[in-house]
């Protein structure tokens, strides 16, 4: 009886192995390829259904040993899933046919699974700034799957905000886009509250996101804030759709002496500011120039056109090439780690038109398209489009002339030249020989304010039947707008429609303001004789003395924004570093004066920032009173940015916004009139706005024509020679001679009637002195 059921155990024993062989593995193993993580309750208790449905069948089958074993087959299984986790078995034959295949590894799919390993390979192979290797790994996590028609739908059905403000991409697309969307660009001030402004808004419905191609460091902590708030609330990625901008590569701003003060930000390894794509062109240039980047400003044509780059401006660079774009795609896996892209926009296309053939145009284009064509079926992304300021004529703006004497930049001189409008059904029928009828180049970007209204107001050149606007609806185009908020003057500096601070009490900041300016410039000349007469190592004045800096200069500084450039990024990092070499070598004394003009220098840069903030913020006010005398419907709207906002949402279909502040993103919608549609603007109304001069930054803030004129008086700031010395003319006060005067009235007249010279009496003066002193003695 014992050694029966000893048997019979061992009988059993085996059946378990061989069912641990035969049955359940191989009806799991596809199940287990095939599933994602569960992202629900619901797919938990599914998951937990099927393991409890599994032990049944081990224990049964270990139950039933002496039977024969009955096969439980996957589609039995796959019945008893629930619905949202099934598999379709036609699911990979429809891949299939398509040709992209695409999985869910984050690591061998996508452009994590092209590009990863690249990135990867780049950053160990770079050399850091003392020379070792730096062998750094992105903090970035992969974010895995691509936007979908039903998960974008089901974002914003849940919504509270854009359920009904939202729009539908035209097919093929197909996808529910929330109205307005957020930018990453200005994310790089406070990484922190840019996080936590982002998992709001995804809370809240906001579903499409943009990063810039030339991505830095930052970029990793934002894709792993976006990664983290998506697992918080359960949500999936096919739900938000990912937009990225490339084509253009910015210099920073002041990069010498930022590189030298403090670290960047904005470095793509450890006190490195070289961007990950500018890697891949370094053969071309000395290993000099690479220490702190290419100095963009400083490479004249030919370099560029040696790099296959093309200037924008004097700091900025568009690389529109397959070789550059395959570096913005390895800059993107490895600062973001998305396995897809979903709408890769190209910027700089305008420096291709540059007077060559239009064979020689088309081509380069025809390339380009073709390139991102092979990237779609690859599964990097999904669409493409083009993003640029000169899709529409420009708005006119009216440029004063200037004096033939004026003492301004060269840019000022005369307007600017406009480049030509893109055509937009060139780029349809460069698109359609790329891709065929199914072509992916479904998208278009273009700036949209109460300034920038050219979308919207001005027929194309092309085509006067259209606007930009309803060109894009024709050719079933997305149109994506941004910059709602920011534009710029006559001057090309920024401008910005928001409510400012402003003072209570401006003629005390005032005078407060002009008593710092005086203790400033009487502090430096305490000190004056004593660095010019000290050794060579001392650091120059012009660093020294920001107050002497900035009252030589300011006539320039007409804009806050300039003013903070020039305060952030120009003169402070100077003037810390100049402190701090002059504290090194100095005395107590000497130190403790460098502690009262650092104080003194704090304040004057801060009440200056202050008169100009009253400055906008009454600009804003008359601006704001002039947008609800053109719009009563505007006129509901308590906020300045909320009725800018309001505006541009109807000059494209998404309206991209830089929400790096939670407040902004409440201003836009919680707080806001309009949310959810529930403000309609006649189209009367719109006209009148883009009709009305006093709500724009068009023609505000006219160039001084005498900005570069420097102050009269003893103004040198050190003994080397100021740019405008050859305009003063010295005179002494002793023996005042004066240029427009002459020294003689009639000097061709040698008659006993004519007119004495000026200097006669003068030098009679003293003969008289010297008799009368020797009769005296």
């Amino acid at each position: 009886m014992l050694r029966r059921s000893v048997k019979t155990r061992g009988k059993c024993r085996e059946s378990v192995s061989a069912t641990f062989d035969q049955s359940p593995w191989p009806t799991l193993q596809p199940l287990t390829l095939s599933l994602s993580p569960p992202s629900s309750t619901h797919a938990r208790f599914g998951l937990r259904r099927t393991m409890n449905t599994v032990s049944l069948l081990l224990f049964s089958s270990c139950a039933t040993a002496h039977h024969p074993m009955r096969w439980v087959s996957r589609k039995s299984i796959e019945e008893q899933l629930p619905s949202n986790i099934k598999v379709d078995p036609n699911a990979p034959a429809i891949a299939a046919k398509d040709g992209e295949g695409l999985g869910r590894d984050a690591f061998s799919s996508g452009i994590n699974g092209i590009y990863g390993n690249r990135a990867e390979s780049a950053m160990r192979g770079m050399l850091g700034p003392q020379g070792q290797a730096d062998a750094r790994e992105s903090r970035a996590v992969p974010i895995l799957g691509r936007a979908s028609v039903q998960g974008t739908k089901y974002t914003l059905d849940r919504s509270t905000v854009f359920e009904n403000w939202r729009f539908r991409c035209p097919e093929p697309v197909g996808w529910h886009l929330s109205m307005l969307g957020s930018t990453t660009c200005k994310m790089v001030n406070d990484v922190n509250e840019a996080v936590e402004s982002l998992q709001l808004q995804i809370i809240k419905g906001c579903n499409v996101f943009e990063i810039d191609g030339a991505a830095s460091e930052i970029h990793q902590s934002i894709a792993r804030g976006i990664y983290e708030a998506l697992q918080a609330f359960e949500l999936d990625r096919n739900g938000f759709v990912m937009v990225a901008r490339c084509g253009l590569i910015k210099q920073p701003r002041f990069q010498d002496e930022i590189t030298r003060v403090e670290t960047s930000n904005t470095a793509a390894a450890r006190n490195r500011i070289i961007p990950i794509f500018e890697r891949y062109k370094a053969s071309s240039l000395p290993s000099t120039s690479l220490k702190s980047g290419f100095r963009i400003s400083e490479l004249d044509d030919s370099q560029l056109a040696r790099l296959n780059l093309r200037r924008v401006d004097r700091t900025t660079a568009a690389g529109l090439s397959p070789d550059w774009l395959d570096a913005f795609f390895t800059n993107v896996a490895y600062n973001t780690r998305l396995e897809c892209i979903d709408v890769l926009l190209l910027e700089g296309v305008h420096t291709l038109f540059d007077g060559r053939p239009d064979k020689h145009v088309d081509d380069d284009i025809l390339q380009l398209f073709a390139y991102l064509e092979r990237q779609v079926k690859e599964g990097v992304l999904q669409y493409y489009g083009v993003c640029s300021p000169h899709l529409a004529p420009p708005v006119p703006r009216n440029y004063p002339e200037m004096p033939p004497d004026a003492l301004v930049p060269d840019k000022y001189r005369t307007p600017p030249k406009v480049p030509a409008t893109i055509n937009l059904y060139r780029l349809m029928s460069l698109a359609e020989r790329a891709g065929g009828a199914g072509h992916h180049f479904r998208f278009v970007q273009y700036p949209f304010n109460l300034t920038q209204h050219q979308a919207m107001s001005s027929p194309l050149s092309y085509d006067a039947n259209h606007t930009l606007a309803t060109l894009c609806k024709a050719l079933g185009l997305t149109a994506i707008g941004y910059s709602p908020l920011e534009a710029t003057n006559l001057m090309q500096l920024p401008e910005r429609y928001h409510n400012f601070p402003m003072e209570a009490d401006l003629k005390a900041l005032r005078m407060n303001f002009f008593t710092v300016c005086e203790r400033s410039v009487l502090k430096e000349m305490e000190i004056k004789d004593t660095i010019d007469k000290g050794p060579s190592t001392l650091p120059p004045l012009e660093h020294l003395f920001v107050a002497s800096v900035y009252l030589a200069a300011q006539r320039q500084f007409t804009n806050l924004f300039f003013f903070t450039d020039w305060a952030n990024y120009y003169m402070t990092p100077r003037f810390r570093r100049a402190m701090t070499r002059f504290k090194e070598a100095s005395n107590a004394d000497l130190k403790e004066w460098a502690k009262q003009y650092e104080q003194l220098i704090n304040d004057l840069l801060r009440m200056r920032q202050r008169m100009f903030q009253h400055k906008h913020g009454k600009q804003a006010g008359l601006i704001s009173m002039a947008i609800d005398y053109a719009s009563p419907t505007l006129a509901r709207c308590p906020m300045l940015n909320q009725k800018a906002i309001n505006f541009a949402t109807y000059g494209c279909d998404v309206l991209l916004c830089g929400f790096h502040v939670s407040r902004y993103f409440h201003e836009a919608t919680e707080l806001n009139p309009a949310k959810d549609g529930n403000l309609p603007i006649p189209e009367e109304e719109l006209l009148a706005l883009c009709k009305a001069e006093a709500v724009s930054y068009a023609n505000v803030s006219p160039p001084h024509p005498y900005m570069l004129e420097p102050l009269i008086g003893d103004g040198k700031i050190s003994k080397q020679p100021s740019k405008g010395s050859e305009h003063l003319v010295p005179i002494d006060p002793q023996n005042p001679k004066f240029p427009d005067i002459p020294e003689e009235l009639q000097a061709d007249n040698s008659s006993s009637d004519a007119p004495v010279s000026a200097d006669d009496p003068i030098e009679s003066l003293p003969k008289a002195e010297a008799a009368e002193k020797a009769t005296k003695e």
